[in-house]
């Protein structure tokens, strides 16, 4: 009687842990890309916010940002809608940040109220 005394793995053990190697790196990969979208949609959305409250603070000290600003190396689309209030002597403002890529949509959005008395705006 003669014994085999070679041992590994078949080729079907091998195929089959090639497949969930592949299906796990395939599960990896896609984690990681949902990741990386957060994090920019993220970042996009904080600079957004601090456009709009850079010009918040423009609006306060009577000035405001040019309509189109760039922060963190994106290119910003600034909108100001004024609104008069009950007050005469205080103005609303609602600001609308987006990128100059997608002008339509709005990632951060603002309101303020400005005093019209020290911005000589009346």
């Amino acid at each position: 009687m003669v014994r085999n005394t070679q041992s590994g793995f078949s080729l079907i053990e091998t195929l089959v842990a090639m497949t969930v190697l592949a299906v796990s790196a395939t599960a990896i990969l896609s984690a990681s890309e949902t990741h990386t979208q957060t994090v920019t949609a993220i970042t996009e959305r904080t600079l957004a916010r601090w456009v709009a409250q850079n010009n918040l603070a423009f609006l306060d000290m009577g000035r405001s940002l040019p309509a189109r600003v760039q922060m963190g190396g994106i290119d910003w689309q600034v909108r100001n809608e004024h609104t008069n209030t009950s007050d005469p002597d205080l103005g609303r403002v609602d600001i609308s940040i987006a990128t100059m890529k997608t002008p339509d949509v709005v990632l951060a959005r603002l309101t303020g109220f400005v005093d019209l008395t020290l911005v000589g705006a009346k």
